[in-house]
C-alpha cells in the first residue's frame, strides 16, 4: 500500500469512538432488526443512500452493512470514518460483544497487509505484529486477540475488526456486507443526530450565517 494510504488509514480514528463506546453502553441500542444471513430485502434506492451519507459526510459507495448472529448494527455508532469512509458497530446485547465495520477506498493485498496495524472496536490501531492468511476471496488477519477479515467490493474495502471476537461472526459478517435495504437504511438515520442529515444551528439568522447577538429593548 502507498505511504499515503497507510497515513489515510491512521487518520481514519476519526470514528465517532466516544460515540461508539457510549452506544455499547447505556444510551445506545441495537436496531435495524436481527442479525444473521444476508437481508433478501433490495437495496435501498441510491438518491436515498446518498442523501444518507452526505448526513454522515461519508461518500455513497462506502455506506454498506453486514449481518451475523447475533449481532445487530447499532444506529448510534454509525457515522463518516476517515475523510470520506463510513464505519458502523454491531454489538452483541446479551454478551456485549462488539465489532466495527469500515469501508474505505484503500485497498489491501496480501504484501500490504502485514504493515497495516489492525483496528479496534472503537477505529484504534491494535499494537502487535500482524498475520495474514488468505481464506477465499477473503483475508484473515491477527494481532494478539484482536481479529479482522478484509473484503474487497470493487473499489471498496471492507474491514470486519474485533477483539476477543467470535472468527465465524466475524467471517459471517465478511461474506454478508451489502448496501442497506430501505428499512436497514432508516433504521440507521433515525438513530444519528439530525436524523442523518447534516446538523442545522439555531443561532444563526438569514443573510451571512453570523449570530445575532444584538440586545433587544429593555436591555
Amino acid at each position: 500500500m502507498a505511504s499515503s494510504a497507510l497515513m489515510s488509514l491512521r487518520r481514519a480514528r476519526t470514528l465517532p469512538a466516544v460515540v461508539a463506546l457510549l452506544a455499547l453502553g447505556a444510551c445506545g441500542s441495537p436496531s435495524g432488526g436481527p442479525g444473521g444471513s444476508s437481508s433478501t430485502a433490495p437495496p435501498a434506492d441510491p438518491d436515498e443512500v446518498a442523501a444518507a451519507a452526505a448526513g454522515w459526510g461519508a461518500a455513497p459507495q462506502y455506506v454498506l452493512t453486514t449481518s451475523a448472529e447475533p449481532f445487530a448494527a447499532v444506529a448510534t455508532a454509525a457515522g463518516v470514518y476517515g475523510a470520506d469512509g463510513f464505519s458502523l458497530v454491531f454489538s452483541d446485547p446479551a454478551t456485549a460483544g462488539a465489532f466495527l465495520l469500515s469501508a474505505t477506498g484503500n485497498a489491501m493485498t496480501a504484501d500490504d497487509c502485514p504493515r497495516v496495524p489492525l483496528l479496534s472496536v472503537t477505529g484504534d490501531e491494535v499494537a502487535g505484529p500482524v498475520t495474514c492468511t488468505d481464506d477465499g476471496d477473503l483475508l484473515e488477519r491477527a494481532a494478539g486477540d484482536a481479529l479482522e477479515y478484509v473484503v474487497q467490493r470493487d473499489d471498496v474495502t471492507v474491514r470486519l475488526s474485533g477483539e476477543a471476537a467470535d472468527g465465524e461472526a466475524l467471517k459471517e459478517a465478511a461474506r454478508n456486507v451489502r448496501v442497506p435495504s430501505h428499512d436497514e437504511l432508516a433504521a440507521l438515520t433515525a438513530g444519528t443526530p439530525g436524523g442523518g442529515n447534516p446538523l442545522e444551528r439555531g443561532d444563526l439568522p438569514p443573510g451571512d450565517g453570523a449570530p445575532d447577538n444584538s440586545v433587544g429593548a429593555g436591555g
